[in-house]
């Protein structure tokens, strides 16, 4: 275990049912790290119906991963260029780390047709209509 690390999971946990305007099964909160730039995505599942939402998220949990990152540097291990946060509404979480398609700073590599993807699987599961 790396030391600090606990405090700033908290950060995460307690942002995400604060930026979420409706009761939800599951959220979580994607970062990507690339070598000049990050992207952080909120996502939950509403409660009622089971349909996927966006939500924005936060600067303190943005800067939480930062530092999150920053703490595993510092203790020399690997970066991870990517990182998943999901919280279930008992404060129950799990965070996931990729280290796929890392540059030699721990980055991700930056794919225009990759990214391009993703935004696109992303909208359509955020605009399929409920039911």
């Amino acid at each position: 275990m790396i030391d600090g690390i606990e405090p700033l999971y908290l950060v995460i946990a307690e942002s995400i049912p604060q930026a979420i305007p409706e009761e939800w099964s599951t959220a979580t909160m994607e970062v990507i790290f690339y070598p000049h730039s990050s992207t952080y995505v909120g996502e939950y599942t509403r409660k009622a119906d089971g349909v996927p939402r966006d939500f924005e998220t936060s600067h303190s949990a943005q800067r939480a991963f930062r530092e999150i990152r920053k703490k595993f540097k510092e203790a020399g291990k690997p970066l991870w260029g990517r990182a998943w946060f999901e919280l279930q509404p008992d404060g129950r979480f799990n965070m996931k780390w990729g280290y796929d398609n890392c540059d030699e700073n721990g980055d991700t590599r930056f794919d225009k047709k990759e990214e391009f993807k993703r935004h696109e699987e992303r909208h359509r599961r955020l605009t399929r209509p409920a039911g």
